[in-house]
């Protein structure tokens, strides 16, 4: 009976720790250091995007890069650095995204331009787990080290 229990604890971790397909509602921010041009696009929602048993967005670099490259490619704008933000609440996004922008909005200086989806639409990155396996092949052989010389103690 208590072999039961411990399998069926142990089955219920197992299927915690495995990512889940879900709709999510993203953003995406980017701004040059070098540059007083910023971008924000609107928000947009993906429907197969992937999140770990925290709730962290996996893969989040690459939608970051996804708008990095648009950004460099089709407004010719170098050095962005680019943020993406997620939520799995649409409204809680909203007040996120209202607070970047009034932020940057406000800020002297700076350029806010916002992305519609008509120019730039995040897509969804197909998760891929990561297989680490051992390799079996060629073991790499012990060397020996001679010893170090031993001085001669002085008296």
């Amino acid at each position: 009976m208590c072999g039961i229990a411990m399998l069926a604890c142990t089955m219920g971790m197992a299927a915690k720790n495995t990512p889940e397909m879900t709709r999510i509602y993203m953003f995406g921010f980017a701004a040059s250091f070098t540059d007083s041009v910023a971008y924000q696009t609107d928000i947009q929602q993906i429907d197969s995007a992937w999140l770990d048993n925290h709730g962290l967005l996996l893969d989040r670099s690459l939608y970051s890069l996804q708008l990095q490259y648009y950004i460099e490619g089709q407004r010719q704008r170098k050095n962005a650095t680019c943020t993406v933000f997620f939520n799995t609440n649409r409204r809680r996004l909203e007040r996120t995204w209202n607070k970047v922008h009034k932020r940057y909005e406000r800020a002297e200086g700076l350029q806010l331009n916002t992305l519609p989806p008509a120019d730039f639409t995040f897509k969804a990155e197909e998760y891929r787990p990561i297989i680490i396996e051992e390799d079996t092949t060629a073991t790499a052989t012990a060397t020996t080290i001679p010893p170090a010389k031993q001085q001669p103690k002085k008296q």
